[in-house]
């Protein structure tokens, strides 16, 4: 588990370099975590911020919160971020994959703020596999899922038919 967690918080590291390039500074609006329509926070993602955060009621309401699926965060019936401080994140530093390329990346083109430096300057997407080091993230979380299906006692192969 420790090792994934690092190679996590690795691909972070190589993502936002990766992102550098964008040349462009966040507004510190807020705005994303208050108006946009939806995010996906992967289970590894779930169990670095819980290791960081180490505020077992701030985790269970984010857990509630996302269900560990697509959450409406911005204008739905769940209200805004747990851990939006503010304007800013309280979890910048850790903060999961899909907030990290929000406001480079579009999706569809359309679901930027009005006030987003971002906003005419992003680039427009239509599916998660066309955003940066995807390929990468994608496997590195399916490293987490084999664990815990191993952890649990599953079989990681079953034999086919």
């Amino acid at each position: 588990m420790e090792n994934l967690l690092k190679k996590l918080n690795n691909f972070y590291e190589k993502l936002d370099l990766y992102l550098q390039s964008s040349k462009k500074d966040c507004g510190v609006c807020g705005e994303c975590c208050k108006i946009t329509s939806v995010l996906y926070v992967h289970p590894l993602e779930m169990e670095n911020i819980g290791r960081q955060v180490n505020n077992s009621v701030k985790m269970k309401r984010f857990r509630d919160f996302t269900d560990n699926d697509l959450i409406d965060i911005w204008g739905g019936k769940s209200g805004h971020c747990p851990f939006q401080e503010g304007d800013l994140c309280g979890i910048y530093a850790f903060r999961p994959y899909q907030c990290r390329v929000y406001g480079h990346y579009d999706y569809k083109g359309r679901s930027l703020p009005v006030r987003c430096v971002y906003r005419g300057h992003a680039v427009r997407y239509d599916s998660r596999e066309e955003l940066p080091l995807y390929a990468e993230f994608t496997a590195l979380t399916e490293g987490y899922d084999i664990l815990l299906r191993e952890s649990a006692g599953l079989n990681t192969n079953p034999p086919p038919g």
